[in-house]
């Protein structure tokens, strides 16, 4: 028994958990939240996610050659799990009955049991996973978590409440909307359509609702955590299920985390225009991160519904029709750069067959259908303020690092930001071994790749926000990747010829930490240069002449000519400079060197105001404020020094405010660089800056106010308001902050 369990997945999984919670609490996450995580994740999600993803796609494991090993419908169906409670959640919420949500797992655990074809799904057999798959998936979650630990999390204390991110307070306000109104609204902006993708935050809110756990948990810790495994372990299980191999398991997720390539230097912020998976970006985009996650099962279905000489059964296009419509609103870009691969698959088919088939219908179709719902009804039709603008984000990226716009400029960047994007995907040309282009799974990743990418090059988006059409495809370009030194490599795959291939990858990698550190001793700076840019523009095409320049060589002599694996493990082993990066620093740099405290976003005494209002308050209460701006320093609204993503009193209030701030709206796009509606904020401001009878009243007849949130270090007539004592009652008041509740 021993030596069975030793020789299972058991043990790495184990590794696997102990790493994540060594992580978790270090960066003192209460050991009690965790827990209580823990268990609404095996309960409410993976419980009823599992039996409805085995019992929609029962069919795949009626032939025990393709059957999915236990380690697909275990990743997967818990991902799926989490799609699935979000119907349940929101109608709660509108009849004002939350906790249905826990009905979903009794619902699951009776269909289960007590019906026939519910026992037959879950007693379905399935495939052991081959077990160094499960060391190498542990291997490349422990490298993320502790990426996420150094890089991230140590800068996010919770002791330090009044020191959120910008857009932490953003995503904290929509959850506290959601949490207790439907449908949900933009709180800091009165009246506003949410036409963000919300069901990140409709997510935390259901988890919050079961275990009350606290909503900055969730965004700091828990949310980047859960959804880095299981994005790691969903790519794991699309790659086993599309390639049959162990070993693209590993390859895909392990070529995700690595990162984008560049010769840059050890400190230059990727997230400057590279945004690989893991940056910067990941913990402060919730959305993005726990869309990667949930485009796994979307992922997998797709390319199971176009695998040759098969037909899809009517289950398996009802789960992808829930994949999708799980996914639409999570990230709007996936859908968008989807439907693209799913007309040129049309396309090729009816070109190469001469006939229109019926499966690349019906994808096309089904895609076109859920983009539109999510667009009409999720979205509320907004296009989002995209703009055509052909490299534009190539000249703003230059700006970003100091550099003039030129055309030499312009080309290098351009080629470094392609070269940087795409480079861990030449284990594509693995394909041509078994003439696969044609495969519609090859067409369909292809073109998605394709659009995804050219979108920032042809589209712009104030705040980058077009940049997210290529986020999107990354886990796509390492699935392609994967899938073709698949192809590749030996079966059955020997450890010796394994180490001889991690050597290289070493090497490759290594290799370009030295050279990028060669360059940045040239530059002595922190940004991209002109030869930084060229430098990693060329390299991986001075590695290919090279190689070819030792075959032709070997060809003309008596030697055998190298692998042309070898030429595309070293190409993919250079993405792994950063790989190299993190090890260095974490070994020779102090931890403590890199804390930095970052400057609070309001005075003390705010989060007990504000909490003031959240506990003697309903959800349904108005709530007025005169903090408009981030900063004191730009006071006034309509001062250029003003920065609008003011949010964080409806984050901890978890009331809709009047007007607070307005930026990432609908209205604010439309208005750049004016604002939306100074009607309102001249109403809302006068009833501070001139307190009469006339001006609050006007203020709570128009907007049904029921509290005025004041900081006395914004424009205000303190003493003014409390002479309305008639109309207002002072409820809370400190150093640097006043609440008054407005009288009956």
């Amino acid at each position: 028994m021993p030596r069975r369990f030793l020789t299972s997945s058991w043990p790495a999984m184990i590794a696997a958990v102990i790493g994540i919670l060594v992580v978790l609490l270090k960066v003192e996450v209460p050991v009690g939240s965790v827990l209580r995580y823990t268990l609404y994740l095996v309960g409410c999600v993976a419980l009823p996610g599992v039996i409805a993803w085995r019992l929609l796609l029962a069919n795949l494991h009626t032939n025990e050659d393709t059957s999915p090993t236990w380690f697909e419908d275990l990743t997967l169906g818990t991902i799926f799990g989490f799609g699935l409670q979000l119907p349940f959640f929101l109608f709660g919420v509108a009849i004002g009955f939350p906790l249905l949500v826990l009905a979903l797992p009794v619902l699951a655990v009776i269909v289960a049991l007590a019906t026939r074809f519910g026992r037959s799904a879950v007693t379905l057999p399935t495939r052991r996973l081959d077990v160094r798959a499960s060391w190498a998936l542990t291997v490349v979650i422990l490298y993320g978590v502790a990426w996420l630990g150094r890089n991230e999390f140590r800068f996010r204390s919770l002791a330090a409440k009044d020191t959120p991110h910008i857009d932490e307070s953003f995503h904290q306000a929509l959850v506290a909307d959601i949490s207790s109104r439907f449908p949900p609204e933009i709180p800091f902006f009165l009246g506003t359509r949410l036409d963000y993708h919300w069901f990140v935050h409709a997510q935390i809110a259901t988890s919050n609702t079961v275990t009350g756990l606290e909503t900055v948990v969730m965004l700091r810790f828990l949310i980047p955590t859960i959804a880095l495994v299981l994005a790691i372990l969903g790519l794991g299980a699309v790659a086993l299920r599309l390639t049959g191999r162990p070993v693209a398991a590993f390859i895909a997720p392990a070529l995700l985390v690595a990162g984008a390539f560049h010769l840059h230097g050890p400190s230059f912020n990727t997230r400057a225009f590279l945004e690989p998976y893991l940056s910067g970006r990941y913990a402060t985009s919730p959305s993005h991160s726990y869309s990667v996650m949930m485009s796994m099962p979307a992922l997998m279905l797709i390319l199971e519904v176009l695998r040759p000489k098969t037909a899809p059964s009517r289950l398996t296009w009802v789960a992808l029709a829930l994949a999708l419509a799980m996914l639409s609103g999570s990230k709007v870009t996936f859908m968008l750069v989807f439907v693209c691969g799913a007309i040129a698959v049309w396309v090729v088919q009816l070109l190469v067959h001469r006939r229109i088939e019926r499966t690349a219908t019906g994808l096309v179709l089904l895609m076109i259908a859920v983009a539109a719902f999510a667009h009409l009804f999720i979205f509320g039709g907004q296009g989002g303020g995209m703009q055509f603008a052909p490299f534009e984000t190539v000249n703003r990226a230059l700006g970003k690092q100091g550099l003039d716009v030129t055309l030499t400029g312009q080309v290098a960047m351009s080629l470094a930001i392609l070269v940087g994007w795409l480079l861990y995907g030449v284990g594509v040309v693995g394909l041509l071994k078994h003439k696969m282009w044609l495969d519609p799974r090859t067409v369909w990743m292809l073109v998605t790749i394709s659009a995804g990418i050219t979108v920032p090059f042809l589209l712009f988006r104030n705040l980058f926000g077009h940049m997210w059409f290529a986020r999107s495809v990354a886990e796509i370009i390492v699935l392609i990747s994967a899938w073709g030194m698949a192809c590749l490599l030996p079966r059955p795959l020997r450890a010796r010829y394994a180490g001889f291939v991690a050597s290289i990858v070493a090497t490759a990698g290594l290799g370009a930490y030295a050279v990028s550190r060669f360059v940045v001793s040239r530059t002595d700076g922190i940004d991209a240069t002109i030869p930084s840019l060229v430098v990693t523009a060329a390299a991986p095409f001075a590695v290919t002449l090279v190689f070819l320049a030792l075959w032709l060589v070997s060809r003309r002599g008596a030697s055998r000519p190298p692998d042309v694996v070898i030429l595309l493990v070293f190409l993919l082993g250079l993405s792994t400079v950063n790989v190299a990066t993190f090890g260095y620093q974490a070994m020779t740099e102090p931890t403590k060197e890199y804390m930095r405290p970052d400057a609070p976003r309001f005075a003390t005494g705010g989060l007990a105001a504000a909490a003031h209002i959240a506990h003697h308050s309903s959800p349904d209460e108005i709530v007025a404020t005169n903090v408009h701006c981030s900063s004191p320093q730009g006071a006034k609204p309509q001062s250029k020094r003003c920065d609008h993503r003011n949010f964080w009193i409806a984050a901890y209030t978890e009331r809709r405010i009047v007007v607070e701030g307005w930026d990432y709206t609908a209205p604010a796009r439309d208005a750049f660089p004016g604002i939306p509606d100074p009607d309102r904020l001249a109403i809302n401001d006068a009833a501070f800056e001139q307190p009469s009878p006339k001006t609050v009243g006007r203020l709570v007849e128009i907007y049904d106010v029921s509290w005025l949130f004041v900081s006395k270090k914004y424009s205000v007539d303190i003493s003014g308001l409390r002479r309305l004592h008639r109309l207002l009652d002072l409820s809370f008041e400190n150093n640097h902050y006043l609440v008054f509740r407005v009288n009956d």
